[in-house]
């Protein structure tokens, strides 16, 4: 129901908020499909046993096993995997519940029954089936709604695109091989949306048949429902369920107890304690709709991560079906008879309940949050700035100017567009008593204004109801519950508050950025971390392209569950602590202005660490592995969140957006009974381990500096290379030239990109921008990935400057005179008001004053030069620069003495003879330590032999070019045999388990493993007992073969001692002993 506190805040955040909500006007190409009175679309086939699957959710802390037929968990096939919470620990808070809908009517025969229509029950119970056909009474599944011919089908889910069909029996062509998204066209505001659709039409328990001229059973109804996760640290604690009955019988239920009434409800087997448990115990919040249950004795059954208390797990009432022709505010929210199925109606001047001031709106928009400018997307819910967009709507409701269904904050999809009727029952008896099997004990229990205080310190069943309502034929109605869960009763609590905060903003919530895609190399005592930078790219719905960084995650449990906790006020933990971090060089540093849920008022302590400005980057090397042991990585992307001062700063890209903490993608790996089923593509399993001893390793051709060379150019910039790991390098030649941007001379310029060309002449890096500072500054320091080749470069650009130049320029070492250079930039003049600093280095070689050696002009005219005895020319090219020479009148002599002046010139036109001067190089006499100008006699002048050098830092520039040769890694083809003394039994003796063995997930002994490391990479290794009795035959895998302690009959071996004899053709023998002790 409505959280009216704080309902002000919630349509504030409406008015900035652009959503991607789904199609619901169907085209007409769908065949014999339609859609109903309320708009949904309606399947003509009916559901099927056979299309039953499962699926392990575990989008956020909430993990559970779920199936397609309505269930959550599957009773005793899925013990300790339903409701789960921590994610990974294996303590199962739910058996199994289903949400269920109830009538009482007469069946053919004139009796009185009591029809529930649900999904409870596992596969292994034998009650509710027809003895005939075997087909259980329960939901089912329609077919088309997941990919059937996958190797392993599961419920569609977003996370997923192999779960997902072909095409859907829902949607036009448009939406082949996309996600069928509550909110829209390959739409993700969810971080995982399950999707399927189910029928009651094989309950034929009773003769009660609601299609006429059909035997079809049940109530006559077809349900598609949805379940939502965020990884947010808000909503992390919360599975969100909804569901959307329509009515596809030829009987329109009431809310008359006496003539066909209509309960929604759910049933549910809850252990809050584990399975078996006796110590439950429950409550009750009628202002938060909400019944709870924790262990009274604060001790769980479960046998793993007995360390971490039970906690607490709330079911929590959202929505329920609404009424809209009884003229009674059902809700309270001052509005009479809403409903989501009606059109945008006329645009006049109406009331808006207590959801703002009386206005001009929409009529078909009761609580008036539709905003033309935002949410003007059309039916198909995708609005021009939003990815994944297809054009503009093909029924013309994008930017028609009015309300149409599929779009944000109207109809179908604006929760308070409708006059709910609430919570109107709840009762909790003890286990056994009230059999969902025993139709008949149910309706008395699920009556509206029946609230029952749950009996405590017992194993409880939680059973609530809200109606009766109307359901007419060819309408839908919806209600939508959720499970939180809390580490003790105030933290569950406040993950309430925040599921109603979600759900009255129309499950419109925190978008993170996405998921990056994650690769493991194992080496020797490392292991490599690869990823890609699509989440830099994407961009939040609200809050635009608001990327920030990555966190690495490590553990050595599948499910991260030994990596620790960072934990809020409430003591929750909110997020996993990681091993390194890599963030934008934006200013944005250190933590967050926001507490986590300050942003809805209901703050946790944590602030979110924003990183320390690293710089971004797309490997990473661990050195803290043991050989041998198994590690599971994650790296998460997170965006900036967001404050008032993001737009000013130039980290947000759109100004005015209300605050908000941060959000980082979710990263789980799904583990089902025990085994490993599906990984996040931002997570890995890696294991690390010496390579085969034949190997050679991968290298690059660098100087002892890991420098690379310079081929052409005058740069005196530097690129030093790196290996992120051997097994990545090719064999291939790379050439890395720059691009220049001329500035306010032609001699000065600014390095503005690079690009890199591999042998074959294959652009890897075509003209990419030089990254600028936040102040928009050429940065000289920055990194480039060449991932795919296995490299990183890592680049030192250098900008001329005075004080620079001044300080590397000077007489070479060998010169005898001690005349005092002083290289300043010229002056400003009135022709060339900025100095012209020029990235040039010049060399002066003196003559012996009888041969002349250049040409050096008298004035800046350029039209009267004179010869002189020195030689000046470019360094490195040879090339002659022109120059004015400012001789004392009395020793023009062509040669270089005290008091006279040099300045390097250029011509700004070819055609003009005008020079433009640049450094200015005074000789200056030499002084004495006080500091006084020493007398003439004692002054050496230049002579034959000395050399004077210009060193300015020379930018990257379009003559500069570097290349590097890299080799790939082989296998020697001859290698020599003392490699097989290289073979290590790790561990050696094996005693009972080592460390290097995976703990069982749930039960049983789990993995043993002995090493053989450092085989060459196609030996053959057998072993045999003391007896010499043949045990097993391995075959070496990149230099390991793993021995797991069974014979070749898949016996366990038993304790002693065992030889082994390692044969690698080409190489030689070796043979070995190890044991096994108890």
């Amino acid at each position: 129901m409505k959280d009216w506190k704080n309902i002000s805040l919630i349509h504030s955040l409406r008015l900035v908020i652009i959503a991607s909500l789904p199609m619901i006007l169907l085209a007409t190409n769908l065949g014999l499909a339609q859609v109903n009175d309320s708009g949904v679309f309606i399947d003509t086939n009916k559901g099927k046993q056979d299309e039953r699957v499962d699926f392990n959710l575990t989008g956020n802390q909430v993990e559970s096993i779920i199936t397609n037929w309505g269930s959550v968990g599957n009773g005793n096939g899925s013990i300790n995997q339903a409701g789960v919470w921590p994610r990974g620990t294996g303590h199962g808070h739910i058996h199994e519940m289903t949400g269920i809908i109830v009538t009482r009517t007469k069946d053919a025969e004139g009796n009185n029954v009591t029809i529930v229509s649900d999904g409870y029950g596992a596969s292994s119970d034998d009650t509710d089936i027809d003895p005939n056909t075997n087909i259980r009474w329960k939901y089912q599944p329609l077919p088309g709604y997941f990919n059937k011919d996958a190797e392993q089908p599961e419920i569609a889910n977003a996370r997923n695109p192999n779960s997902w069909p072909a095409s859907w029996p829902d949607k036009s062509s448009e939406w082949d091989g996309a996600w069928n998204g509550y909110f829209g066209l390959n739409q993700f505001n969810a971080d995982q949306e399950v999707f399927y659709v189910m029928d009651d039409l094989s309950n034929t328990e009773y003769s009660y048949y609601p299609i006429d001229g059909s035997t079809d059973g049940g109530l006559g109804l077809q349900v598609r429902v949805r379940l939502f996760q965020w990884s947010q640290a808000l909503a992390k604690d919360i599975l969100f369920m909804q569901y959307e009955v329509s009515n596809i019988s030829d009987r329109d239920y009431t809310t008359r107890l006496n003539e066909l009434p209509i309960i929604f409800g759910g049933y549910t087997d809850v252990n809050p304690a584990g399975s078996g448990a006796t110590d439950d115990a429950a409550g009750f919040d009628k202002d938060y709709d909400i019944v709870y249950g924790w262990s009274s004795t604060g001790q769980g059954t479960w046998t793993q991560f007995r360390d971490i208390a039970p906690g607490y797990v709330g079911w929590k009432f959202l929505e329920s079906p609404g009424i809209d022709t009884d003229a009674v505010d059902n809700d309270g929210d001052g509005l009479l008879d809403e409903s989501r199925d009606n059109d945008a109606g006329n645009y006049e001047f109406g009331t808006c309940g207590v959801y703002a001031d009386p206005q001009m709106r929409w009529s078909g928009d009761e609580d008036c949050d539709w905003n033309a400018l935002l949410d003007d997307v059309g039916t198909d819910g995708i609005g021009p700035d939003q990815e994944g967009y297809p054009g503009p709507d093909p029924d013309g409701t994008e930017g028609n100017g009015r309300p149409d269904q599929g779009e944000p904050n109207f109809g179908r999809l604006d929760n308070d567009e409708s006059d709910q009727v609430g919570l109107t029952s709840f009762y909790g008896p003890s286990f056994g008593t009230v059999n969902i099997h025993n139709e008949e004990t149910i309706w008395p229990n699920i009556q509206p204004n029946f609230f029952d205080i749950p009996l405590q310190g017992q194993n409880q069943i939680w059973i609530f109801g809200s109606g009766p309502f109307s359901l007419p034929q060819n309408k839908t109605q919806r209600f939508s519950t959720c499970f939180v869960y809390g580490s003790n009763e105030i933290a569950m609590f406040r993950s309430a508050q925040v599921a109603q905060r979600i759900f009255d903003s129309d499950y419109r919530f925190a978008t993170p950025p996405r998921q990056p895609d994650l690769r493991a190399i194992a080496g020797d005592g490392k292991v490599t971390l690869v990823w890609d930078d699509l989440a830099e790219f994407s961009r939040d719905p609200i809050y635009g392209r608001d990327f920030e960084g990555y966190r690495i995650i490590k553990s050595t449990d599948p499910q991260f569950t030994d990596a620790e906790d960072i934990t809020d006020a409430f003591g929750n933990a909110v997020y996993k602590r990681s091993i390194a971090q890599f963030d934008k060089r934006n200013g944005l540093s250190g933590y967050h202005d926001l507490q986590f849920g300050e942003e809805i008022g209901v703050p946790n302590g944590v602030h979110y660490y924003m990183g320390d400005d690293t710089g971004l980057q797309h490997s990473y090397i661990d050195e803290d592995v043991v050989n041998g042991r198994t590690y599971y990585y994650a790296v998460v992307s997170y965006d900036a969140g967001y404050i008032n001062s993001y737009f000013a700063d130039g980290i947000s890209e759109i100004e005015n957006l209300l605050p908000i903490s941060p959000s980082e993608s979710p990263a789980s790996i799904t583990v089902t009974q025990g085994v490993i089923t599906n990984f996040d593509r931002n997570t890995v399993q890696v294991r690390p381990n010496p390579r085969a001893s034949d190997y050679v390793s991968g290298v690059i051709d660098t100087d002892e500096r890991s420098y690379v060379y310079q081929t052409d150019g005058l740069a005196t910039g530097s690129i030093r290379a790196e290996v992120v790991d051997d097994a990545l390098l090719k064999n291939d030649q790379y050439s890395l030239i720059f691009h220049q941007e001329e500035l306010s001379t032609k001699v000065e310029y600014r390095t503005s990109h690079f690009s890199i060309t591999n042998a074959a002449g294959d652009s890897l890096a075509r003209r990419v921008a030089i990254p600028t500072s936040l102040e928009g500054k050429d940065l000289t320091e920055w990194t480039y990935e060449l991932l795919d080749e296995g490299l990183l470069f890592y680049f030192q650009n250098e900008n001329a400057d005075e004080i620079d130049t001044q300080q590397q320029s000077g007489w070479s070492s060998e010169s005898k005179t001690n005349l005092i250079p002083a290289v300043r930039l010229h002056p400003p003049t009135f022709a060339q008001p900025d100095p012209v600093v020029w990235p040039i280095r010049i060399t002066i070689e003196i003559g012996d004053g009888t041969q002349e050696l250049g040409t050096a002009f008298t004035s800046s005219t350029g039209n009267n030069s004179f010869p002189v005895y020195f030689r000046l020319y470019e360094t490195g090219t040879g090339v002659q620069i022109p120059f004015i020479f400012n001789e004392v009148d009395s020793t023009e002599n062509g040669m270089i003495d005290a008091g006279e002046l040099i300045q390097l010139a250029f011509k700004k036109q070819e055609d003009r003879n005008r020079l433009t001067p640049a450094w200015n190089i005074a000789f200056e006499p030499p002084v004495d330590a006080s500091g006084a100008v020493l007398p003439s006699s004692e002054h050496i002048m230049p002579q034959l032999g000395d050399v004077f050098i210009l060193n300015t830092a020379i930018p990257f520039g379009s003559q500069d070019r570097f290349q590097l040769e890299a080799k790939a890694a082989y296998l020697d083809q001859a290698p020599e045999e003392s490699i097989l003394d290289q073979i290590q039994v790790v561990p050696n003796p094996y005693v009972a388990a080592n460390v290097s063995e995976a703990k069982p997930f749930l039960s049983g002994r789990g993995e043993r493993r002995i090493e053989f490391r450092n085989l060459p990479n196609n030996a053959t290794l057998r072993i045999y007992s003391a007896s010499g009795v043949f045990i097993r035959e391995l075959r070496a895998n990149d230099g390991l073969a793993v021995f797991d302690l069974q014979s070749e009959q898949g016996l366990e071996v038993a304790f002693g001692l065992y030889f082994y004899h390692v044969v690698a053709p080409g190489v030689g023998e070796k043979t070995g002993k190890f044991a096994i002790i108890n």
